[in-house]
């Protein structure tokens, strides 16, 4: 009856519930009738092989994809542990003895010895009577199941970064390749002055302001050069073959158009984004932890039956075997101050487990909100800049072919070529921007993963414990 008295004092649990209200819809919604993107596998939605066979690639070999496996197998683990130590427990003893005695008696000289055998089995089992052991065995099974979403959150940041790490290397390449184009167009009026200064056509000044920006010309080409190497390295890294050559990865100078993004509401967030889903068995696992230091304060019943068989080797000699039965109450007096302030500790962790849940929801809201909102304004700046880029070459060419006809001035020829120039690379950075910031919405929407989508090679295992 005192157990039970001294279990009807324990303090209750108080840890509020979180706050989670977020928006019927976003203020950004999808195109009508487009083409939509599929979220699970979403790079397969772009139908571009390069990308489908860099993405899978990094989530095979790659060290992020290597450390996160390593992390989830490390919880796995950890699970089975926990599990494991709410079964019952004991150990069987054996042991072996003989002892030998000799007796000296006048010339006559006697000897005598016995063996002797005995064997023990002493198991202890707890009786879960207010449900600890059955608390322990769900927080190992949410502490597990927090992980696997660990696992892939970061497998959906890795094929997030592979993406947007090869268009970018494909937006260096079409910024080389009209460098290039560059190069080659200041190259060719350059001579043509200077045949113009030989035939008296074209004035030193002239001359020196084209072959400066000639010059600059070639200087912009080996500086890209040099960023679509280095670009190339940091994608071979990150998809698990550092020691592969940049040759043998061909980036093509192309920005095609993404498709577009699947309607969605802020709700997917709740249920699409692990780091969300994690953070949400944080929460569960922090509860459960203040019910766990709770439950200290009850008392413990625990039963310890017990076998044995005790034998000697004399010849015909038999064994004695016995049996016991025991009971153990532990109750926790002198220590229950200190348990106190462990579940008042505990139960300060879990409230701050209930905010941390509201902002992991938040931030991903706004992460999503704000992704939507730039993708948005980039596909509507760029397509302004198509059209700008469209009139600027035009404009461009009339002041080339007026220039060699000699009737546009040299000054006229190239403010109309910096112009050009100047909204084709901006053109270029928009489709670009429209590229990475699909990628972005994708990521912020919990893109790249699915509840059945574990790998082979991470399938769930059997740890040994009970289910």
């Amino acid at each position: 009856m005192l157990a039970f008295a001294v279990a009807g004092c324990a303090p209750s649990v108080r840890v509020p519930d979180p706050v989670t209200t977020l928006p019927a819809r976003f203020e950004i919604r999808a195109a009508p009738g487009a083409e939509t993107l599929v979220l699970d596998r979403w790079w397969l939605t772009f139908n571009d092989l390069q990308l489908t066979a860099l993405v899978q690639g990094a989530l095979k070999g790659s060290t992020t994809a290597r450390i996160a496996l390593a992390r989830l197998e490390q919880a796995r683990a950890s699970r089975a542990l926990s599990r494991a130590g709410t079964l019952p427990s004991g150990s069987i003893s054996a042991s072996a003895t003989e002892q030998g005695r000799e007796s000296l008696w006048g010339t006559g000289i006697s000897a005598s010895g016995q063996e002797s055998y005995s064997a023990n089995f002493v198991p202890s089992w707890e009786l879960d009577l207010f449900g600890r052991l059955a608390a322990i065995r769900e927080q190992a099974d949410v502490g597990s199941a927090a992980a696997t979403y660990d696992f892939h959150a970061a497998r959906l940041a890795l094929a997030a970064d592979v993406a947007s790490s090869l268009f970018q290397a494909r937006g260096i390449a079409v910024d080389l390749q009209n460098a290039r184009e560059t190069r080659e167009i200041t190259g060719q009026l350059a001579r043509a002055a200077r045949i113009g200064v030989e035939r008296g056509l074209t004035s030193g000044q002239d001359l020196a302001r084209l072959e400066a920006d000639a010059a600059s010309a070639a200087a912009e080409v080996t500086r890209l050069e040099g960023e679509l190497q280095a670009a190339k390295r940091s994608l071979l890294i990150l998809v698990g073959t550092p020691d592969a050559p940049t040759a043998s990865l061909d980036v093509a100078a192309e920005l095609e158009a993404p498709p577009e993004l699947p309607g969605a509401t802020p709700g997917i967030l709740l249920a699409r984004r692990p780091d969300v889903l994690s953070a949400g068995l944080a929460l569960q696992s922090a509860i459960l932890d203040t019910r766990i230091d709770r439950l200290a304060l009850f008392p413990r019943f625990a039963i310890q039956p017990g076998l044995g068989l005790n034998a000697n080797g004399a010849p015909g000699a038999g064994g004695t075997g016995f049996w016991s039965l025991a009971g153990n109450l532990t109750l926790p007096v002198l220590d229950r101050a200190r348990l106190l302030a462990q579940f008042r500790l505990s139960e300060a962790r879990g409230e701050e487990a209930v905010v941390n849940y509201e902002r992991a929801v938040q931030t991903a809201f706004g992460e999503a909100e704000n992704a939507l909102v730039r993708l948005q304004a980039a596909k509507g700046r760029t397509q302004q800049l198509e059209r700008a880029e469209e009139r600027s070459r035009t404009a461009y060419e009339i002041a080339t072919r007026g220039y060699r006809a000699g009737l546009t001035d040299l000054t006229t020829l190239l403010q109309t070529q910096r112009t050009w120039l100047q909204v084709r690379s901006a053109r270029n950075q928009g489709r670009l921007a429209v590229l990475t910031g699909t990628v972005s919405a994708v990521r912020a929407l919990g893109g790249g993963w699915s509840e059945d989508g574990m790998p082979d090679a991470v399938a769930p295992k059997s740890d040994g414990s009970q289910p």
